[in-house]
């Protein structure tokens, strides 16, 4: 009897660790395949960041500014004396 009950524990006990281990290893694969896509993602985003910070860098160039004020809202260059005239002009509407 008692024998019998070791040997009913014995395997039932294995029985278990074999499917705990079969569990585990799911559980690491699983985990393994989400790491692998959180990595991508990752360099994915690094990535992007860098693209982005390329482009700021290109939008802040002088030439680009210009090009964009000229073409964009149709601003015109201003010569020196315009820019007196309308200092002047403003001085006046101000003393008034």
């Amino acid at each position: 009897m008692k024998r019998s009950y070791f040997i009913v524990v014995f395997i039932s006990t294995h029985v278990f660790f074999i499917f705990f281990q079969i569990h585990k290893h799911s559980k690491i694969v699983k985990l393994s395949y989400q790491k692998q896509k959180n990595e991508q993602r990752k360099e994915r985003l690094a990535q992007k960041i860098q693209e982005l910070t390329q482009k700021l860098y290109a939008q802040k160039e002088r030439s680009a500014i210009k090009k964009f004020a000229q073409e964009k809202l149709k601003m015109k260059k201003m010569k020196l004396s315009q820019i007196k005239k309308l200092h002047n002009c403003l001085e006046k509407t101000k003393q008034q």
